[in-house]
């Protein structure tokens, strides 16, 4: 073989082996190639976007496994049970460990309460109102974070609205991350299970008692209650029941 032909076949051969390790190692090379390649026109450039930061905030009341109980409607308890509750989507997930770890979301239908130790020290006793007289399906099917359960409940729902990254188009927000925030509100829980969502103030708080604001108006006055905390509307329901 002539000897300029013969280079010519060993750096063919080399320039050969060389792009088929680099396609091995890299299994987008081929592709890369073949657009570099691609007769009548331009290559092609591929441009990774990689301003996305990522996920804010999180859909749970508490992000890690907690120790918890549940009591079902049909009489049944679970105690020191691995719990997290998912307030976006209003599901209790159960950890079993005896089960390689094995996770499962508990059919709300069967739960009547669950109750979660949090990692400081404070427990978070929660419970369904599916008899509870509102036309928000939402509602009913949901979960209520108990503040205060006497003839009266003082309920707070728990729950995070959900926000995609916004970040591609001309139009964008310029937002680079997906975000759960927290979206809670207060209700009162009277005996005959009326639901009636709470504002917090005191003109608001009144008219939801309004049977007895005549008294639990100078008594707020009297008593200095902070109305927009949860202890001030806490310790208004009470007086409510009292009476």
């Amino acid at each position: 073989m002539h000897r300029t032909s013969l280079l010519y076949t060993l750096a063919s051969l080399l320039l050969t082996g060389s792009l088929t390790m680099a396609q091995d190692a890299d299994p987008t090379a081929s592709l890369r190639l073949n657009n570099l390649s691609s007769p009548g026109g331009s290559p092609l450039i591929f441009r990774i976007d990689n301003r996305y930061e990522g996920q804010h905030g999180t859909p749970y009341l508490i992000d890690t496994w907690t120790p918890g109980q549940i009591a079902l409607t049909d009489g049944r308890q679970y105690k020191d049970v691995p719990l997290k509750f998912d307030a976006y989507r209003q599901e209790v997930l159960m950890l079993r460990p005896k089960q390689n770890n094995d996770s499962i979301i508990v059919d709300k239908n069967t739960v009547s309460r669950f109750l979660l130790a949090g990692p400081d020290g404070q427990s978070y006793l929660f419970g369904r109102y599916p008899s509870a007289q509102t036309t928000d399906n939402l509602l009913k099917n949901g979960y209520f974070l108990i503040l205060y359960a006497g003839k009266n409940a003082l309920l707070k729902r728990i729950a995070k609205t959900f926000k995609p990254a916004d970040y591609k188009g001309g139009y964008s927000a310029n937002v680079r991350y997906d975000s759960y925030s927290d979206a809670n509100s207060y209700y009162l829980l009277k005996p005959d299970q009326t639901l009636t969502k709470l504002k917090l103030s005191k003109k608001a708080l009144l008219e939801a008692m309004s049977d007895r604001a005549d008294v639990l108006g100078p008594y707020a006055d009297k008593e200095k209650l902070d109305l927009k905390t949860e202890d001030g509307i806490t310790a208004l329901v009470k007086q409510y029941d009292s009476l």
